[in-house]
């Protein structure tokens, strides 16, 4: 169902739009009107791009991307359509977040009411971070106001349409008094001291421009011009009678380059005067695949988690080498330890076998008479027991 507030902004409010536009947006109103019903687009008000989406933008940075798209009212729509109020808190919102830095309004709007304005240009004006407009289609009207208080503006392509610089007002209705064939009357009666009530209506009913000229139409669109004027300053004032330009025919004037969208998103990297400096040194950490290239922004660098699982597992291996080698050193020293260990030993069995060799080599001494039957030989016979005794063993045969 459509609310009653919606379709009374709609008529209510004078409008800052592309003819074309308001055409197309006759035939959805009237179909409104009809009670045709409409399926609710999604449409997304804002998100963030960081390096993943474009590798311009440094690690751990983010430039917020706000859609201004289709016909411009002041709140959302019943079928999907943002309003200004909201995308003007997504910027106020963004900027807020110290790792915003910059917004990036996508333009494809023909304009819309007038009271739509203001909310977007007042936070685009506040904004602590440059603010860029990328027309991707039109920008047209009501949509060259708002986007006109961004620091700069891009255009998609030549073909890319913007200006519309103007202000309409549509009325219908019967004028105050009126007698119908069949003789109905229909009268609309003021209270005396109220002559000047709907004045510039009723005038305009009859045919008598002047006064909704001069009350209502003339101050909106002094005040378009007077912005534009103040905020795109090398605009031509034939530019500011109405006329519709192709990009490439306002370059330096209604908008400043054309371009694709990282050329916006270049724009708003080199109006957030980041200092943006490749990182010196740290070679191992930049020698992992994911961190080559590292730069530091502000005397920062910034690692997602996908470099700090790198770093960690690149960590995780030197500490398993670093284990490893002091395993290797200790088994080493224990290797030379036996060496040694093995040489010694080695050295004191030649020693013995030495010992043994001169022991075998020396003469034998001659057999001793025992005393009293007893074979213990006297003094000085036991030094070759071994061939004592097989002297012994001789004489006992």
């Amino acid at each position: 169902m459509l609310r009653f507030s919606y379709l009374n902004a709609i008529f209510r409010e004078p409008w800052m739009i592309e003819p074309e536009t308001a055409a197309a947006n006759r035939q959805v109103l009237v179909g409104l009107l009809q009670g045709l019903e409409f399926t609710p687009e999604e449409t997304v008000a804002s998100y963030a791009i960081g390096h993943k989406e474009s590798s311009r933008i440094p690690y751990g940075k983010k430039v917020n991307v706000v859609n201004l798209l289709g016909t411009m009212m002041r709140e959302d729509g019943d079928c999907g359509q943002i309003g200004t109020r909201t995308l003007g808190q997504k910027i106020r919102e963004a900027d807020a977040d110290s790792s915003t830095i910059g917004h990036i309004v996508v333009v494809d709007s023909g304009g819309g009411a007038s009271n739509s304005v203001d909310d977007l240009a007042e936070a685009i004006t506040a904004a602590n971070k440059p603010v860029v407009a990328y027309v991707d289609g039109l920008m047209c009207s009501a949509a060259m106001f708002a986007a006109s208080y961004c620091d700069s503006i891009v255009a998609h392509n030549e073909m890319d349409r913007v200006g519309c610089i103007g202000t309409l007002v549509q009325i219908a209705g019967w004028p105050k008094e009126v007698r119908e064939s069949d003789g109905f009357i229909r009268l609309r009666i003021y209270a005396d001291g109220s002559e000047e009530k709907n004045g510039e209506y009723e005038a305009a009913l009859q045919g008598d421009f002047h006064l909704i000229k001069e009350n209502t139409l003339n101050p909106l669109n002094e005040r378009f011009k007077a912005a534009i004027r103040a905020n795109r300053p090398n605009a031509k004032e034939e530019q500011l009678k109405g006329r519709t330009y192709f990009a490439k025919d306002a370059i330096g004037t209604l908008i400043d380059s054309i371009g694709d969208f990282d050329s916006a998103v270049d724009k708003v990297i080199e109006l957030s005067n980041i200092n943006i400096q490749k990182m010196e040194g740290y070679a191992n950490i930049q020698a992992i695949p994911s961190c080559e290239g590292l730069v530091m922004v502000d005397g920062t660098t910034t690692l997602n988690t996908e470099q700090l699982d790198a770093i960690e597992n690149a960590l995780e291996r030197a500490a398993e080498t670093e284990t490893a080698n002091a395993t290797i050193e200790t088994l080493n020293g224990e290797k030379a330890a036996l060496q040694t260990k093995v040489s010694e030993q080695d050295a004191e069995i030649a020693t013995l076998k030495a010992t043994i060799a001169e022991l075998n080599n020396r003469p034998t001494p001659p057999a001793q008479a025992a005393h009293n039957g007893d074979h213990i030989a006297e003094k000085g016979d036991n030094d070759d027991p071994e061939g004592y005794c097989r002297q012994l063993i001789e004489e006992l045969r």
